[in-house]
C-alpha cells in the first residue's frame, strides 16, 4: 500500500473511531476542560480532533516508516545540551513526556544519541516483542520497567543517556504534586538519581511541526549540585522539569496525551 494511502486511512479511522465513536474522548474532554475552563465547546473538540490526527500519524511513523525514512524526515535542535550532559560523565536522564511523537525517538542514535528507554511490558508477548524489535532496530537499548534501579544505573555508569516519561501517573505512592494546576502523582526516581549521583537531566520532546514532520528539541540540562539527597529536595527538582513539559503543552496542547488519566488518584476529573 502507497504511504499516502496508508496515512489518509489510518487519519480517517482515527477521526472516525477513536474522536468520533468516543475512545476515550469523554476523558480527554474533561481533562482538557478542567485544565483550559476558558475554552468553548468548539475549541476542545477542535484541540482534539487535532490530537487523533496526530496520533494517526504516530502509528504511521512507529510502524509503517523506515528507520531512514523517519530520520531523514525529521531534525534536531539543541543536540549540544545532550552532549555537554553526556561530557559530565555520569551518564544524564532524558525528562521527556507524552507528547509529540515521543516513539520517534528510536531514530536518535543516528544522530550520535546512545539512547535507552524505560518499557512496561505489554500483555501481548507477541505485540510486545514486535515492539521492542523496532525500538532497539537502531541502537536504542530497552530497560524493563519491572527490574528497576539496578539496570537504569548501569546503563549511566556507561556514558548513556535514559529516557523517562516524566508526566506518568505513579500512583498511590508518588510525590503529589501540582501539574497544571490540579495535584497529580510523580514518580521520585528521576529526582533521586539526580541528587543521589549527580545525573543532570535534559528535557526534551519529539514535536510535530505545522508540516506535519517531526523535530527532536533539547533543552538545557538540570542539575542541582547544591541540593543534597533527600525526600524534602525532590520536589525541587521534579517542579523544574514540570515547569518545561507545561510550557510546551500550554503552547501546543493538541499534542499531549490527553486521554491518559494523569490526575488519577490524586484529583477527581471527572465529577
Amino acid at each position: 500500500m502507497p504511504a499516502s494511502l496508508a496515512r489518509r486511512i489510518l487519519i480517517g479511522l482515527f477521526l472516525a473511531v477513536g474522536y468520533g465513536l468516543g475512545i476515550r474522548k469523554k476523558v480527554a474532554m474533561q481533562q482538557l476542560g478542567r485544565v483550559y475552563p476558558e475554552l468553548k465547546q468548539s475549541q476542545k473538540k477542535q484541540i482534539l480532533k487535532r490530537l487523533y490526527r496526530s496520533m494517526a500519524l504516530t502509528i504511521q511513523e512507529v510502524y509503517l516508516c523506515s528507520d531512514e525514512q523517519l530520520f531523514s524526515s525529521s531534525r534536531i535542535t539543541g543536540k549540544q545540551y545532550v552532549e555537554e550532559a553526556l561530557a559530565l560523565g555520569r551518564g544524564a536522564i532524558l525528562a521527556t513526556a507524552h507528547f509529540g511523537n515521543w516513539e520517534a525517538a528510536r531514530v536518535l542514535p543516528k544522530a550520535g544519541i546512545p539512547l535507552s528507554v524505560i518499557t512496561k511490558t505489554q500483555r501481548n508477548k507477541r505485540f510486545d516483542a514486535y515492539t521492542k524489535a523496532i525500538r532497539e532496530r537502531c541502537g536504542v537499548r530497552t530497560i524493563d520497567m519491572s527490574r528497576g534501579l539496578r539496570d537504569i544505573v548501569h546503563q549511566l555508569s556507561e556514558g548513556r543517556i535514559i529516557a523517562i516519561l516524566m508526566d506518568q501517573n505513579a500512583g498511590k505512592n508518588g510525590l503529589i504534586l501540582d501539574f497544571l494546576g490540579y495535584p497529580a502523582s510523580h514518580w521520585k526516581g528521576v529526582a533521586k538519581l539526580s541528587l543521589r549521583y549527580q545525573i543532570p537531566i535534559v528535557p526534551g520532546f519529539a514535536r510535530r511541526e505545522a508540516d506535519d514532520s517531526l523535530v527532536f528539541e533539547f533543552m538545557p540540562f538540570i542539575l542541582t549540585k547544591d541540593l543534597e539527597d533527600k525526600e524534602d529536595n525532590y520536589p525541587l527538582v521534579l517542579q523544574q522539569v514540570n515547569a518545561i513539559i507545561e510550557q510546551y503543552i500550554r503552547r501546543w496542547p493538541e499534542q499531549w496525551f490527553w486521554v491518559h488519566k494523569r490526575w488519577k488518584h490524586c484529583y477527581d476529573m471527572f465529577s
